[in-house]
């Protein structure tokens, strides 16, 4: 292999792993700031979300109405992810990296929790999607009184 073709390997692995680092990002962006063409970017058609042993979601249009509950739900949310590593191997990629999340109830109340997730990631024509995220080692600490949230003057 010449030089341009190993240079032109590597920049293709760089430039995956710098879409799939902004991938994670969208995934936040949008569902925290309730950016609905942002979250459906992120997913392929046939995607799977698994927010639990016991919940998942196949496929835009459950992913889809899975958010839009929350956000029915959930007057505030901001997910932050840390600690994102992958590893591709041409059009696919797999991904781990660890999230905490503050919501705020319908009562004014905030729960704090977090996790990881567990990713599997496919290259389409228009670029990197989740095709599956597994939310492992979930937890949550317990709700924070409304009365006792920090407010801002």
């Amino acid at each position: 292999m010449g030089l341009i073709e190993e240079l032109a390997i590597r920049l293709d692995r760089v430039e995956a792993e710098l879409a799939l680092h902004r991938l994670a990002n969208d995934y936040c962006i949008g569902a925290d700031h309730r950016d609905l063409t942002r979250w459906q970017r992120v997913w392929t058609a046939d995607a799977v979300w698994q927010t639990s042993p016991d919940r998942s979601y196949r496929g835009t249009a459950e992913i889809n109405a899975a958010v839009t509950g929350q956000w029915q739900s959930f007057p505030i949310m901001q997910h932050s992810t840390v600690n994102h590593v992958v590893d591709v191997a041409g059009d696919t990629a797999t991904g781990h990296c660890d999230v905490i999340v503050q919501i705020q109830l319908g009562d004014g109340r905030w729960i704090v929790g977090g996790g990881a997730y567990e990713d599997e990631y496919r290259r389409e024509t228009d670029g990197w999607k989740i095709a599956r995220r597994t939310v492992v080692r979930p937890f949550d600490l317990p709700a924070i009184p409304a009365a006792a949230a920090v407010t801002t003057p």
